[in-house]
């Protein structure tokens, strides 16, 4: 009897599972496992789509510093005279002056290029004299530097310090000597910047990009000397996923009826509202007319909108895009249809200029 209890004991303890519960457990195991499988999958898209938005922001908001920086700059040192396709120190360029935009805008610039610091930085290595001067000298390779930017002799300007702008009449890359005419009694000190002037165009290329400019990230942001191809001047993108760009004006002594077309230093109020507003600012101007010429300009009223550069996938499991931009208004001018796979960023900034028409 004894033996027979502990059998019964032994047999007891060493009872397994039965069918039931280990399907139960295995059911909840799978569920635990199906669960954090979506919770990953959703974070990992989650992740992603953050990532992009904040991709999207920081091209979008480089794009505009740069284009913003440009305009400000617009006629820095300007001698008055064509510099390439630059007429003036703003070209404006609306997608459809006859109407309604069907695409972006563009614009060129007549801007300063400069290089600040390095041993070849483009600053006076000599100063001058009152007496004025027929030659300066830049610190060593800058001349070199600066004709691999596009400096040549008899069609490039130079401003020194934004005092004095001349025609590069001859070179000396190894000497590292500019010939110019800067009469007296302008004179400069060791160091004192000079600027390359040159004529900028800033514009959308769109999808598909049969040149490839924007190297399979159409659409983007390019800005160069028009039609340059290779070298500095390059048209390059600048930033990736920008999709528009649209412009409109404010100008001073654009309309005759307005102090007899005289700038008075006050925005012209286009619409008799007595106040600046929205209505104020001009597209479809072809600006080639008096009074409506690009040298009234006072103010740039630049809109860009970047999208994704690649489909929102949403959140779940399954790979279809989810999350797209109805259409969308960039100005009264322009409206984006609606893209069921690309989430848009728009940005507007109003924009003072600092040289135009002095």
């Amino acid at each position: 009897m004894a033996w027979h209890r502990l059998m019964l004991r032994r047999s007891a303890e060493q009872t397994g599972f039965t069918l039931i519960e280990l399907m139960v457990g295995m059911a909840v195991a799978v569920i635990v496992v199906a669960a954090a499988f979506t919770i990953l999958t959703t974070t990992s898209k989650s992740l992603r789509a953050n990532e992009q938005v904040v991709d999207t922001q920081q091209n979008l908001r480089m794009a505009m510093e740069m284009l913003v920086r440009d305009v400000k700059l617009a006629g820095f040192g300007s001698p008055a005279v064509p510099i390439g396709n630059c007429t003036s120190a703003i070209v404006p360029a609306d997608q459809n002056v006859a109407g309604v935009d069907t695409g972006p805008d563009s614009v060129q610039l007549l801007v300063p290029t400069i290089r600040s610091s390095g041993a070849n930085r483009w600053t006076l290595k000599l100063p001058t004299t009152t007496a004025g001067t027929t030659s300066i000298t830049l610190q060593p390779g800058a001349v070199a530097d600066m004709v691999s930017s596009g400096l040549t002799a008899n069609t490039s300007y130079i401003s020194i310090g934004g005092s004095a702008t001349a025609l590069v009449t001859g070179l000396n890359a190894g000497a590292s000597t500019i010939n110019v005419a800067i009469p007296p009694p302008l004179w400069f000190q060791v160091e004192d910047r000079v600027y390359l002037l040159q004529c900028i165009r800033y514009r959308i290329v769109p999808a598909p990009d049969p040149g490839n400019l924007c190297g399979g990230s159409s659409p983007c942001l390019t800005r160069g000397v028009a039609g340059v191809t290779v070298g500095p001047n390059a048209e390059a993108p600048i930033a990736d996923g920008i999709e528009d760009l649209q412009l409109a004006y404010a100008c001073d002594g654009c309309v005759a009826a307005i102090n007899s077309g005289i700038p008075d230093r006050v925005v012209d109020d286009q619409n008799g509202s007595n106040s600046f507003d929205q209505a104020d600012f001009l597209s479809n101007v072809p600006w080639t007319a008096a009074p409506l010429t690009p040298d009234k300009i006072q103010l740039v009223q630049v809109a860009l909108v970047a999208r994704q550069s690649k489909n929102d996938q949403g959140f779940g499991e399954v790979n279809n895009a989810k999350v797209g931009s109805s259409g969308m208004a960039v100005t009264g001018d322009h409206t984006l249809a609606a893209d069921g796979t690309h989430r848009r960023r728009m940005l507007v900034k109003t924009v003072e200029t600092r040289n135009v028409g002095m």
